[in-house]
This record gives C-alpha cells, structure tokens and sequence, in this order.
C-alpha cells in the first residue's frame, strides 16, 4: 500500500494527526503534499532544522517559540476564543505576560534584523 492510500485510509478512520518519520524526506513531503493538495487538507510539518511550518500561517509558529507545549497550547486556544483563529498577535501578548510574571527577563518586539544591529554597532 502506498503512503497516499495509507494517508487516506487514516483520514477515513478519522485520525485528527499523524507522526510520519521518514528516511526519503523530501519524497515523503511531496507525496503528502499533492495528496493534501488534491483533497483541500491542512498540511502541517515538523522538523528539527526547521520547526514547525504550517504554510499560509506564517508568525504564528514563531509566537509560540520558547513556549512550553501547554503554554502554546492555552496561548492558541485563547487566541482561538478572542478572534475564532490563531492570531500570532495574542500569542506573542500571552508570552510577554508569562515572561513578565516569571521576572526572570522582559521581552522586546522589535522589527530590528540582525543586520541592522551590527551596522547600529560597527565602528
């Protein structure tokens, strides 16, 4: 059996995620890809390198960075219940609380790129 009919077979049983580890990476994503494409799926990926991609949904991966899986998860859910979405903006607000109630450190926002800050400092 095929990843593809394997993937859909899993969907008919209604399995709400999957874990797939692969040695062929790249032709594992591309097959579940066009199979996601090809029955309006969401595709969500995960790797070491690279984190979490979630496409069309950039930011909010990126919120929730430094957050231990329950806090990401009441962050999202909050966000879900304000704005019926995941909106990176509460994720990050939630943080920011969280990390000014620990009083261990404060958190900047900023548009700054490292580029920036080292010609800001170069002599």
């Amino acid at each position: 059996m095929s990843l593809s009919q394997q993937l859909s077979e899993y969907n008919s049983a209604c399995f709400t995620g999957l874990w797939i580890q692969s040695h062929e990476h790249d032709d594992a994503l591309t097959e579940i890809a066009q199979l996601c494409h090809e029955h309006q799926w969401r595709l969500a990926t995960w790797d070491i390198a690279q984190g979490l991609q979630i496409p069309g949904q950039n930011g909010q991966a990126d919120a929730a960075a430094g957050l231990t899986r329950y806090e990401s998860e009441g962050a999202y859910c909050l966000s879900l219940v304000r704005h019926g979405r995941i909106e990176p903006s509460a994720v990050w607000e939630l943080k920011s609380q969280m990390l000014k109630k620990s009083g261990l450190m404060s958190l900047h926002r900023g548009g700054e790129a490292f580029a920036q800050l080292w010609e800001a400092w170069r002599p």
